[in-house]
């Protein structure tokens, strides 16, 4: 019995001397020199909606959430991609907003209201989003820094049924991402 203790206790010291000669891998904190920073949207969810991916950004998130506070969403009326006047004076002071500051693009968010099918949502936030898209084409903004997506009812802004939420969330939103 006192052998095959003896035994059992060199076999695990010479387990453990040669996990610690040949087992170790070497020391993974050192920099590989990529100064890229990758965000995990995840961490800013409760400040940023929409956005589901990670980002690879040249800007620092700070920016992008500052550039982020001077844009307005647009809202549209039922069953309607058409920009009304509330509508074209936003547009007008989001476009020259866009203008004057380099940096970031604009993705364009099309949004409808829970009513309607999946296929119909979807092809009205896309004619939203494509409204807002072209509006700030002819305003001067390069289609370099625009990009525009439907989520159709998929994303609401307020989840209630009821009028007021709904008329929240027919809009176009205005999502800032990294680059010129």
């Amino acid at each position: 019995m006192k052998v095959r203790l003896t035994a059992a206790m060199a076999v695990s010291i010479m387990l453990v001397l040669a996990m610690s000669i040949f087992g170790c891998r070497p020391d993974d904190t050192i920099p590989d020199g990529d100064d890229t920073t990758t965000v995990f949207i995840e961490q800013f969810a409760d400040t940023l909606t929409g956005v589901w991916e990670t980002d690879t950004m040249s800007t620092g998130m700070e920016m992008l959430l500052v550039y982020q506070e001077h844009l307005n969403d647009i809202f549209f009326n039922y069953d309607s991609d058409e920009l009304s006047s509330e509508a074209l004076d936003i547009l007008m002071e989001n476009s020259s907003y866009i203008l004057e500051t380099p940096g970031f693009r604009i993705l364009i968010e099309g949004h409808c209201d829970e009513r309607g099918t999946i296929d119909y949502n979807l092809a009205l936030g896309e004619n939203r989003a494509l409204s807002v898209y072209n509006y700030l084409a002819n305003y001067g903004i390069a289609s370099t820094r625009l990009q525009f997506v439907s989520y159709g009812k998929e994303r609401p802004f307020d989840p209630a049924h009821n009028e007021q939420a709904w008329a929240f969330n027919r809009r176009a939103h205005f999502r800032v991402l990294p680059g010129n």
